[in-house]
């Protein structure tokens, strides 16, 4: 897998951390376990940090994934850098390796109390300027962003356009980052791919959306495609999130209960997509959908 091996070019040493928020079963956290699963063991040793286990956890042993975990039990964000710091300190890795915006922003600004021996590796989860001013600390994010991110050894950005995007909008070096595009564990996403599917009406044209219901995903928008949609269309969206209330009311609203269904967190998404017949993504923004690649994968159905 190219990406792997682009992610042990960065890395220094043989012990290396790799840091999440959560061991959920969120994009960012599947796109480091896949990385921890396929690392060379021969030349690196991962352990794997996480603030706490979370919601909807990851099932390690399902994926295929053997790793050491250290759950630091620890319920906000705010009460993570002491307890971050210690830990860090204590599996003296020669690597660590982050995710997600915010616990990149926890790391920045305490790099300068850890050991300098260590390389510091950022990963990029999504376009920052564009998260941050949709944040409501939006302010405190970007400055940060313009201070501190630039403490790490090396930032990796998924896409061009996140790079561009730091270069620009936070005065990072461009020789501090680089471009890896998220590896997939086709091997796990295809056999998941072939449980049954009871939920989908075969009859029906199929469409799927995959993303926590967040107003970025712009599903608003989905509902109003149901709404002007043939008899025959269906759509389906997995995930969870903090606009739940507002969709079950526009669904309601325009009688659209038989139309749009609202699934939920689903252990296994891609039973979801084997069966779909379109994929729908149209987000204000995205970083780079894993759900759109895996869904890419499973209908052309690549070899591994």
């Amino acid at each position: 897998m190219d990406e792997i091996k682009q992610y042990e070019k960065l890395f220094k040493g043989r012990k290396v951390l790799f840091i999440m928020p959560a061991l959920s079963t969120g994009g960012a956290e599947r796109v480091m376990v896949t990385i921890i699963k396929h690392l060379n063991r021969e030349l690196f040793s991962p352990t794997l940090i996480v603030l706490n286990q979370g919601k909807n956890v990851l099932d390690l042993e399902d994926t295929g994934c053997k790793v050491d975990v250290i759950d630091l039990k620890v319920k906000r964000a705010r009460y993570a850098p002491l307890t971050l710091i210690s830990a860090i300190k204590k599996a003296d890795p020669d690597t660590v390796i982050s995710t997600l915006g915010y616990l990149n922003e926890i790391l920045s600004v305490v790099l300068p109390i850890l050991p300098k021996k260590i390389h510091f590796i950022a990963r990029e989860s999504s376009v920052p300027s564009l998260r941050n001013k949709a944040d409501s600390k939006s302010k405190l994010h970007d400055f940060i962003y313009r201070r501190f991110i630039k403490r790490f050894n090396t930032i990796v950005c998924q896409s061009t356009e996140m790079l561009e995007d730091l270069n620009g909008e936070y005065g990072i070096p461009k020789s501090q980052m680089v471009v890896i595009d998220n590896p997939l564990d086709a091997e796990y996403i295809q056999r998941k791919s072939k449980e049954e599917c009871l939920e989908m009406n075969k009859e029906a044209h199929n469409i799927l959306a995959v993303g926590s219901l967040k107003k970025v995903k712009n599903y608003n928008l989905l509902i109003e495609e149901a709404y002007s949609s043939t008899s025959n269309t269906k759509y389906w969206i997995i995930g969870e999130g903090e606009e739940r209330e507002n969709l079950e009311k526009m669904i309601f609203e325009q009688e659209l209960r038989d139309k749009v269904v609202l699934l939920g967190h689903q252990i296994n998404p891609w039973k979801f997509m084997a069966n779909a017949d379109e994929f729908w993504q149209k987000s204000h923004w995205e970083g780079n959908s894993n759900a759109m690649k895996e869904w890419v994968t499973l209908k052309n159905k690549i070899k591994v």
